[in-house]
């Protein structure tokens, strides 16, 4: 029971971290590739460029989905040990 809980955490936590580093992965390939559509090539611009995400809301949000995620993964490892603890029987 333990051992399911702290994986569930551990997963939740990987999975927010792989989310937020694909989002800034996002940003950063954007903002090599971007070049604006109304300025001609000779017009020298700003050169410095900031990019990201930014939640809509409280920031329980983050701490909401965060444990969220955690109880669906306790819930699969759950469902799929009492799945193979049935079959295991029969």
């Amino acid at each position: 029971m333990k051992r399911k809980i702290l994986f569930a955490f551990i997963g939740a936590l990987l999975l927010h971290i792989l989310y937020f580093a694909i989002q800034l992965l996002i940003g950063l390939v954007q903002t090599f590739f971007y070049k604006p559509q109304f300025a001609p090539d000779t017009v020298m611009l700003q050169s410095e460029m900031a990019f990201g995400f930014v939640y809509q809301g409280s920031p329980i949000f983050l701490l909401g989905s965060y444990i969220g995620v955690a109880l669906l993964i306790f819930a699969v490892l759950s469902i799929k040990k009492k799945g193979v603890n049935s079959i295991d029987r029969n």
